[in-house]
């Protein structure tokens, strides 16, 4: 007989197809995070997401409670150790499932728009940088283990290597063309250095570059490092606002350094190798993804590389070892 006093419990009741749903909660709520770390400013508006999973005898998840969870950790996050977005998310899944005791795991994710504010590597003006940060704790009840992760999405550019490389041989046929029989060992050697030195034409695309960390520690893994690594993989950095010489020496620094989207999840994952190979676990894993959105083209390209921190160390020591290539 029901109670007429205390509501039905109808999320409890028995579900007339009673099957277990792997994954149930709520997504999109915005909370704006604040907190610093190593002197550090992270203000993010962020987007939360929370799941649990629903035994097969329960009609419905309660779908109060993991808001009331991240509002609980919000409102509380002065006086509680939270120094990390992975850190958040974990002190949300563990306090939703405190309050969901059929569940056997919880897991909240957050996507967020973080500005960063940097001294820029073109011009050393102080500036402030957008940037996407994503990350993700997901809290097992049995055994009582919790898994991390954190990334981010950062734009960038990149020149072309293809088209770059078709340019030069066409500048130094057209060169050799004028010179005609007048053309020595000398004036060709010349030729070659030039073509090589001096900036030539070549198509230019915006891309972003995302990379994740999957397994690690929180804190384990700098957002800002994680930041730095992204921008250096690709030709040159993106910047909000340039003077004129700015954007010269922008566009030198990318087609000094022309790159592939599949360079750029490469570079990422050798410089992932040389910050963290002596400090977070090998069993930590990685997603490198860069995606183009070409000039020329009227599709996107884009790379995904995925790979363990051992197995980019292993790859690093061998491109680092003397004569260990052809060995």
């Amino acid at each position: 007989m029901h109670d007429k006093e205390r509501p039905l419990d109808v999320q409890s009741q028995k579900p007339r197809f009673p099957l277990r749903i792997e994954k149930a909660g709520i997504v999109n709520v915005i909370k704006e995070v604040v907190f610093n770390s190593s002197g550090r400013p992270y203000n993010v508006v962020a987007s939360f997401d929370v799941f649990t999973d629903l035994p097969e005898w329960q009609r419905g998840m309660h779908m109060s409670r993991p808001g009331e969870a991240i509002m609980d950790i919000l409102e509380s996050s002065s006086s509680l150790p939270i120094k990390t977005f992975e850190g958040l998310c974990e002190e949300v899944s563990k306090r939703t499932l405190e309050v969901s005791e059929s569940s056997s795991y919880a897991e909240t994710r957050l996507r967020g728009a973080m500005v960063l504010r940097s001294r820029s590597k073109i011009n050393g003006r102080v500036t402030t940088e957008p940037i996407k940060v994503i990350s993700s704790a997901k809290a097992q009840r049995e055994p009582p283990v919790t898994r991390h992760s954190i990334g981010v999405i950062v734009s960038g550019m990149t020149v072309c290597p293809c088209a770059l490389e078709m340019i030069r041989d066409y500048s130094k046929d057209l060169l050799g063309a004028e010179l005609g029989s007048r053309k020595t060992q000398d004036l060709s050697d010349l030729i070659d250095r030039a073509v090589n030195e001096l900036p030539l034409a070549s198509h230019v695309q915006r891309g972003t570059a995302k990379l994740v960390g999957y397994g690690a520690k929180p804190g384990a893994l700098d957002v800002y490092e994680l930041v730095d690594i992204a921008e250096r993989a690709m030709s040159s950095p993106t910047q909000a606002v340039l003077k004129r010489v700015d954007e010269a020496s922008l566009v030198r620094t990318a087609f000094s350094r022309p790159r592939f989207v599949e360079d750029v999840v490469r570079e990422m994952g050798l410089e992932v190798a040389r910050t963290y190979g002596g400090k977070v676990s090998q069993d930590t894993n990685f997603l490198f993804v860069q995606r183009n959105f070409e000039s020329i083209h009227k599709h996107d390209v884009k790379a995904i590389l995925r790979a363990s921190l051992g197995e980019l160390v292993e790859q690093l020591s061998l491109i680092e070892k003397p004569n260990a290539i052809g060995e």
